[in-house]
């Protein structure tokens, strides 16, 4: 049976993750009759197995086949994008960017922060060395090429983009995914 074309990817997230009033950023893909394919997450993971593990581990990004725990109908949801041709390219590249995070070893925190402090803003950017659920979704976004929307609940980690913009756009043109247009006033 051939899987239905999936015409929609939205930004879901959890509200009040444990006992903090913050958000867990994850996406999902729906097939055309609004069923639940897959979801991508980012999630500690212990180094040695690549499993889920605590919040002193690794860094990991897992998709997961249809819902997840963390899918509850009824959900705060944002669509990232819909439209008339298949989704798959998207969500190939954002598998594409979860397996070179997870290539990357890096280390999980709560606050996703990069943990590399301040930055002089004249120098290169320091490799990324760590960040969050938030911060892996915010990355697979920009891998697919896509806009993160403004969501109402704090989601510390959204503005650490995990791997460096050349990788983002090695994954965007494997997968036929246009670079992001130059802004500025010059």
């Amino acid at each position: 049976m051939a899987l239905t074309i999936t015409r929609r990817l939205v930004l879901a997230y959890s509200v009040n993750v444990g006992p903090l009033p913050f958000a867990h950023n994850f996406l999902v893909l729906y097939d055309d009759q609004g069923n639940v394919v897959a979801e991508l997450h980012g999630k500690p993971a212990d180094p040695a197995s690549g499993n889920i593990g605590r919040s002193t581990d690794n860094l990991g990004a897992f998709e997961e086949p249809g819902k997840s725990d963390m899918y509850i109908p009824g959900q705060q949801e944002k669509i990232l994008w819909q439209g008339s041709e298949d989704a798959m390219p998207k969500w190939q590249a954002a598998k594409d960017a979860a397996s070179e995070i997870n290539r990357r070893g890096l280390t999980y925190n709560l606050w996703g922060s990069d943990l590399n402090g301040s930055k002089d803003w004249d120098a290169p950017a320091p490799q990324v060395i760590a960040g969050n659920s938030n911060s892996v979704n915010r990355t697979l976004i920009d891998a697919m090429g896509l806009q993160s929307p403004g969501m109402s609940t704090m989601a510390p980690g959204t503005e650490n983009q995990l791997l460096p913009q050349n990788v983002i756009n090695q994954i965007r043109q494997n997968n036929g995914i246009p670079p992001q247009p130059k802004g500025g006033l010059f």
